[in-house]
């Protein structure tokens, strides 16, 4: 991972002095009509030949294109950067392009980058004629890089690929980021990202929907790190197929981590051709996977042969050492874990630890054959390390709601953090009574700790007694801590009373649930009501899923905000239901590469990013996804807010997408003049607010304006993009105010004057 640090200073500072030329001054048309092929070229040429960095603008605008290749084989040595605003397209007949390997191709570089915009393929036509059975070319992919090093590739989207849409062969150290890949389901051979005959490869803060593999890993690779990817659907993460020649190199050295599969036909596999080979896949770790309806989560298949007239051979690949580590979630078959490996090189090493997964509510079947763990011999369903179980009754807990358990609950964590073995801390039917509780991590011997909560935990009738704190429970440095299910309930409504009825003596309040300084968290089926503050808070954490998550507050409860995410790294929210007081959601300064999904918002103020900008000295806000949400009765749907003064903060690459609003107040917002002081500063905000993205967004407005987009005289909010969006008013038609905002627009109601209209390609 250091060696991917050097490469990212380094491509910052190479660009510094870097010579910039843009593909409009070599005869390139943004009309997506006029061949900008020859353009293209000429400007890679001048590139080439220079001695300095080089960064080629692709500026807004829809440039058509057929196979191109960038050869730095006979360029000058240095690092060039491709910065594409727009998007590339493909010819409209799939056969201009679809008998070459490639449609983008680079080679032979050393320093290549490719940062943003969108390559349309147009592979669709090609795909109709691939189910016909006609006789239809292969198909290019979208974008290959061969023998090459030290390249990046950050927020580029790849729509509707012939065939592959990012192919690294033969690369050395390669960096994926924020890349964006989407086909239909059923497209064939359209994996979204295939790494073969590479090292030191990682992909990060991806999402992949396409019909094959999310990610493929194809013999020759050593050292792939792929970390917060979104994969669904598609065939899942595959390894594989090896074994295909006789003599082949093999697959080493591969960590999947903190991977979100929905849909897929597999999970996490590894397969290979049933016939002798030399090849091999071992030191391979899968952890931190969470599978939504996946019909295969976990899969070795070591007869894999997709033609009818299989030989009835055996797989030479050797499968070895290979760890699947907190795999939860739901199998679409009955069988969840499938071990089929090869009865000539068994697979070995195979180690399952805290994994989780069911079928029709029920614990999902395993199936193996020839294959051995490390220490329990042959691998039989349940034969993973059981943890340790550990009841609050047994450290003094009482379920009758009246005897404080404080010190049960802190006794039982201490011995849990003690272990070094996965231990699960149970707390049973009842209600517990508990006041303020830190669990410590420090010093824990970082093994998995399970909260599994069948009960209540409620607080003290006297709010004062937890207010006297910040937090009412709370994880301080903690590392794959898990909380299942239970209740957890503040007894809020009496401070409520003390602050609505004007009370200055009043506390501020506990939040209920924080975690700070943690990773690898997940809360799934947890209720939390009536909170004296927030409900729950990450902060300063990596790694989070929070899903199936219940909660509820009095519409007039102040501050009650459901989930406030701050200072943290890779967060992702689904299938929750929140109505509370203030907002659904919030996502303070600090945070990146946060996901929402399938959300219920009501009531409430919506989903908020910010309050940014208080503070001059502030982190940002980066990649932030907001996906399915319905919204009813809301003060706003989708809000960024910033405070009215000076800041160094920045909200960028944002997506708000199919959502619908019932009788929102405020349904698209952004306030740059955000202010609770009285009175307020006369001043514009420093916040940067940019590349922010709503689609497909539908639903009536409570009131008239239903689309807001007050940004800073200082700072103008850009890249704003609306697609699809339809708003109105219920007794009048619905209207449009913008300041200082700018971008495009593709069929929005209401009409929007500050952003173009244009034809967006999603």
């Amino acid at each position: 991972m250091a060696s991917l640090l050097v490469l990212s200073i380094f491509f910052f500072l190479s660009s510094c002095s870097a010579q910039s030329y843009n593909v409009l001054s070599f005869g390139a048309k943004p009309d997506g009509k006029t061949d900008a092929t020859k353009a293209f070229m000429a400007v890679w040429e001048t590139a080439c030949a220079s001695t300095r960095p080089v960064t080629i603008v692709v500026p807004k605008g829809r440039f058509l294109l057929r196979s191109v290749t960038f050869d730095g084989s006979k360029c000058k040595p240095k690092p060039v950067t491709f910065r594409i605003d727009g998007t590339l397209v493909a010819p409209a007949d799939y056969r201009v392009i679809g008998n070459e390997d490639y449609w983008i191709f680079f080679q032979h570089l050393d320093g290549v980058t490719v940062y943003g915009g969108v390559l349309d393929a147009r592979g669709a036509s090609l795909w109709d004629c691939k189910k016909s059975g006609k006789n239809c070319p292969s198909g290019a992919t979208t974008i290959g890089f061969q023998s090459s090093s030290n390249v990046m590739v950050s927020g580029l989207t790849s729509l509707n690929s012939q065939m592959f849409h990012v192919v690294i062969n033969g690369c050395n150290n390669v960096k994926l980021q924020g890349v964006k890949v989407l086909a239909a389901g059923n497209s064939p051979n359209t994996d979204g990202i295939h790494v073969q005959s590479s090292s030191t490869v990682s992909i990060f803060n991806t999402k992949i929907s396409t019909g094959d593999d999310c990610v493929s890993i194809g013999p020759g690779t050593n050292g792939l790190w792929i970390e917060n990817v979104a994969c669904g659907p598609g065939h899942g993460i595959s390894i594989g197929s090896l074994g295909k020649d006789s003599v082949e190199s093999g697959v080493q050295n591969v960590t999947v981590k903190t991977v979100t599969f929905t849909g897929t036909d597999n999970g996490v596999r590894i397969k290979s051709w049933a016939r002798p080979s030399s090849g091999f896949a071992k030191n391979i770790r899968f952890q931190h996977c969470v599978m939504n309806n996946v019909e295969n989560p976990i899969i070795i298949d070591q007869n894999y042969c997709p033609e009818h007239d299989c030989p009835r051979q055996v797989s030479g690949i050797k499968i070895s050492d290979v760890l699947f580590v907190d795999i939860h979630g739901t199998s679409a078959t009955e069988v969840g874990v499938k071990l089929d490996c090869s009865s000539k090189k068994p697979c070995t090493g195979i180690r399952l630890e805290d994994v989780k997964l069911t079928y029709r509510n029920k614990p999902a079947a395993s199936a193996c054959t020839h294959a051995g763990g490390i220490e329990a011999g042959f691998f039989q369903p349940n034969s993973h390390p059981i943890p340790s179980t550990l009841n609050v009754l047994s450290y003094g807990a009482k379920p009758d709601g009246s005897k404080d358990s404080t010190k049960a609950f802190l006794a039982a964590w201490d011995v849990a953090c003690a272990s070094a073995n996965p231990t699960t801390i149970i707390v049973p039917k009842g209600r517990f009574l508990v006041g303020n509780l830190v669990f410590q991590g420090n010093e824990c011997k970082q093994a998995p700790i399970s909260i599994r909560i069948a009960g209540s935990i409620v607080a003290p009738d006297d709010f004062r007694i937890i207010a006297r704190s910040e937090h009412w429970i709370s994880f301080e440095d903690v590392t794959d801590v898990s909380i299942y299910g239970g209740i957890l309930d503040a007894q809020g409504t009496s401070l409520w009373k003390c602050k609505n009825n004007g009370g200055h003596n009043c506390p501020t309040g506990a939040k209920s649930l924080m975690f700070s300084g943690s990773n690898n968290i997940k809360i799934n089926g947890l209720t939390s009501i009536n909170s004296q503050r927030f409900h729950i808070v990450i902060d300063k954490s990596n790694n989070v899923n929070i899903d199936g998550v219940k909660v509820s507050a009095d519409g007039n409860s102040p501050n009650t905000d459901g989930i406030h995410v701050e200072s943290s790294h890779s967060v992702h929210i689904t299938n929750s239901r929140i109505g509370t007081g203030d907002d659904c959601i919030s996502i303070g300064p600090g945070s990146t590469d946060v996901f929402i999904q399938n959300i219920q918002c009501g009531p409430g103020h919506g989903i908020s990013i910010g309050s940014l900008g208080r503070a001059e000295e502030e982190q940002g806000v980066d990649n932030v996804t907001v996906s399915n949400v319905d919204f009813t009765g809301t003060n706003n749907g989708v809000r960024i807010k910033t405070w009215g003064k000076d800041s160094n903060s920045f909200a960028r690459n944002i997506v708000f997408q199919h959502i619908n609003m019932k009788m929102v107040k405020n349904p698209i917002i952004i306030d740059q003049h955000y202010c609770l002081d009285k009175p307020c500063p006369k001043q514009e905000s420093g916040v940067k607010v940019s590349n922010v993205r709503y689609e497909d967004i539908h639903g009536t407005s409570n009131t008239e304006v239903a689309v807001l987009l007050d940004c800073s005289k200082e700072k103008p909010c850009t890249g704003i993009v609306m697609d699809d969006v339809n708003l109105v008013s219920v007794n009048r038609p619905a209207q449009a105010s913008c300041d200082n905002a700018n971008g495009l627009a593709n069929d929005v109601v209401p009409f929007t004057p500050c952003l173009k209209s244009e034809i967006i390609m999603t």
